[in-house]
């Protein structure tokens, strides 16, 4: 069953970057859902130009536990919220690169790609693309500067704040789930640097189960060079 979806996955996957027009340029698709197949929900934007910079964060919220009379509070981890992208783009209508838009135009452009969608009662769900990079998401926050004006008031130059938060659906939670799960047997090639305890620790959640792991490849020593070397994991009663 893994194996299906993955497989549907990858064919997904190789038809959304065939609707990328120009793949060096950042592009935001609008999907109906995220997996197994992404669907198209309209109209792709593509940036102008590239952004300079872009950044990710995540957040990790705590519970304030603050006794009565106490200076400090102890703080009990609650959840990690889900990462955060943000970069800025430029609309260009001066045509000094060669691309002549005109800026409110592509303002509603990227608004209908990234925006509120009336039929389905809340923002698009979003898929960007630059090169190799993949994001899956909805935006959070689009922040406008205009910074060059026409006589007559209309913008010639915009620049466009924008952050999107990752967002899933149960498809991939599910499948995110099932390949993280140590009732299953994983197969993992080992690479350069890659230490069998840590692999231990990252599908088990403890490096205890080493000797089994080894025992499970026929491994006398996992102290050797394991590079290149494609390793089982099977379950484990823990």
């Amino acid at each position: 069953m893994i194996n299906q979806v993955l497989n549907e996955v990858g064919s997904g996957l190789d038809k959304l970057m065939n609707l990328v027009p120009l793949p060096g340029r950042v592009t935001i698709m609008p999907v109906k859902k995220y997996a197994p197949v992404p669907i198209p929900n309209g109209a792709p934007f593509i940036a102008m130009f590239n952004p300079e910079q872009w950044a990710s964060s995540e957040q990790f919220v705590y519970n304030d536990e603050q006794e009565e009379g106490t200076p400090e509070g102890v703080q009990r981890f609650n959840h990690i919220r889900s990462p955060e992208l943000s970069f800025e783009i430029l609309i260009d209508g001066t045509g000094a690169s060669g691309e002549k838009k005109e800026v409110t135009a592509e303002l509603e452009s990227l608004n209908r790609t990234v925006g509120f969608n009336g039929q389905e009662h809340r923002p698009n769900k979003l898929i960007i693309v630059w090169g190799k990079f993949i994001f899956q998401g909805v935006v959070e926050s689009i922040d406008i500067t205009y910074t060059l004006f026409r006589p007559n008031g209309t913008p010639l130059r915009a620049k466009v704040q924008l952050k999107f938060r990752r967002d899933t659906d149960n498809v991939t939670r599910v499948l995110d789930a099932d390949l993280r799960s140590a009732d299953l047997t994983h197969v993992r090639a080992l690479r350069e640097g890659e230490r069998l305890d840590q692999l231990c620790h990252a599908i088990y959640e403890s490096p205890r189960f080493l000797l089994e792991v080894a025992a499970a490849n026929g491994l006398t020593s996992f102290r050797s060079d394991l590079a290149g070397k494609s390793l089982l994991f099977p379950p484990i009663e823990k």
